[in-house]
């Protein structure tokens, strides 16, 4: 098997067993409502701390059309609520629920469920090269 297929099929098992433990724990948990979609936006939201929509529509790369129709989508779902400025009645803020906030948390801990499966079965010289690698494929320095 040539390397490419390799790290498809690696990229492939870990895009799956991170929805199959994002797909338990949402379950779990009463969250099985939510699309990637909005996910992405909860989770961009809580990052931000209570961001106007045009703030999350830059930042997501997307139209205010489009972010208010998901916005709707996860008020009326009770994960954000949109709070009114005081200084400008034009203006409103978004700002995660308890059930918001919440759902964060536990996303938040599949990722670290994630980590855990990856790396259990590694020693720490090979968990440092696997840091290394994904920081290459993120660009990000380590």
């Amino acid at each position: 098997m040539d390397e490419k297929r390799i790290v498809l099929d690696t990229v492939e098992m870990i895009s799956q067993l991170m929805g199959t433990l994002e797909s338990q724990a949402f379950e779990l948990e009463g969250f099985s409502e939510i699309t990637m979609s909005q996910m992405h936006y909860l989770e961009t939201i809580g990052l931000m701390v209570n961001p106007t929509f045009g703030e999350l529509a830059d930042q997501l790369n997307v139209t205010r059309p489009s972010v208010s129709a998901i916005v709707k989508k996860l008020i009326q779902t009770g994960y954000l609520e949109k709070i009114q400025s005081t200084q400008d009645g034009r203006v409103y803020t978004l700002h995660l629920t308890e059930k918001g906030m919440r759902f964060n948390e536990l996303h938040g801990e599949v990722h670290q469920m994630l980590a855990k499966s990856i790396t259990e079965n590694l020693n720490q010289d090979e968990i440092k090269i696997l840091a290394v690698l994904l920081g290459k494929i993120t660009k990000k320095e380590n």
